[in-house]
């Protein structure tokens, strides 16, 4: 596979994650358990450092590659991202 294919796989990959988890952090409350705020944030966080990294001319390992479409295939799967961050009801505070 070529350098270009895989660093191209990485950022779509990349945008996935970033697309999947900016409305769950957005949803999340004082309630939400500390593991659960700290995954979805380091997940954001490593998908806007392989966007960064890539446009700035880095090439990105097969095995980074496999992993970050790896977790992006599991966050557009995932249904239960509601049930983990449940949103607030109207009314409360």
């Amino acid at each position: 596979m070529s350098a270009i294919a895989i660093n191209m796989f990485v950022v779509i990959a990349a945008i996935i994650i970033i697309y999947r988890t900016e409305p769950v952090l957005n949803r999340m409350s004082r309630c939400t358990p500390f593991m659960v705020r700290a995954a979805f944030y380091l997940l954001s966080i490593g998908a806007a450092c392989q966007i960064v990294s890539v446009v700035t001319g880095e090439s990105t390992s097969i095995s980074s590659a496999i992993m970050t479409g790896g977790v992006a295939a599991l966050l557009v799967c995932e249904r239960r991202l509601r049930v983990l961050c449940p949103a607030q009801r109207k009314g409360r505070a």
